[in-house]
């Protein structure tokens, strides 16, 4: 009997996760026995699995820009028409908030972005098209420390291009590089950033404004 314990010890001891038949699994081998081309195979698998977190989260954030902009539009076209002011905002910004308690992005501050988003490009086109390939904390980074277009239309490109952080953008511009590098346009081109890039990286470390709901597992039928 005590050698049959120490054996079912054993076995439990190999085995990881919850002690359930359907949750159970075999501790992994040690790397040594492998075959030669593990170690290049796991790097491949990494990476791919890393350009497909990114090309996900951008995907998102590709989603989330233009809905930013669609609500600073609405701001802006009822702040002509009917007189909204900052007490309307702060309303609107705790009713959006009490509607969507899973989303962030709903602050008056952010709202008050979303508006100058939407004046700063009347056209929603190259918002969609161009714009939405950059997070949003590097849009109002664009907002706040240029005033040109077609500057802020460079670094955008240049952002998405090189894997530009938020911090990273923001030196770029306090040194002026569109002066140095000159700001001659091509079209935006839909590619990922660099997968070892900052920005991929911060995407990652800064949470999307909008959170989407977690899916939930049905309830165990009675």
């Amino acid at each position: 009997m005590a050698r049959k314990r120490q054996g079912d010890e054993a076995e439990n001891r190999l085995a990881l996760g919850r002690q359930r038949e359907e949750a159970r699994f075999p501790a992994a081998p040690r790397r040594a026995g492998l075959p030669r081309d593990y170690a290049q195979a796991l790097g491949a698998i990494k990476r791919r699995i890393q350009e497909e977190r990114v090309r996900v989260v951008l995907a998102a954030n590709a989603a989330m820009v233009p809905l930013y902009w669609d609500i600073g539009r609405m701001i802006l076209e009822r702040q002509d028409r009917a007189g909204w002011g900052a007490k309307v905002i702060d309303r609107l910004a705790a009713d959006l908030r009490e509607a969507f308690p899973d989303m962030k992005g709903f602050s008056p501050r952010n709202l008050k972005y979303m508006r100058a988003f939407a004046a700063a490009w009347p056209e929603r086109a190259i918002v969609q098209e161009a714009l939405a390939q950059i997070p949003w904390y590097h849009h109002i980074a664009l907002l706040e420390k240029l005033d040109d277009p077609a500057d802020r239309l460079w670094y955008a490109r240049q952002a998405m291009e090189h894997g530009w952080s938020h911090n990273i953008l923001v030196l770029q511009i306090q040194g002026r590089a569109h002066e140095r590098h000159g700001k001659a346009l091509t079209n935006f081109k839909a590619t990922l950033p660099p997968a070892d890039s900052d920005l991929a990286a911060q995407v990652f470390k800064d949470p999307l404004p909008l959170r989407l709901p977690r899916h939930r597992r049905p309830a165990p039928r009675a």
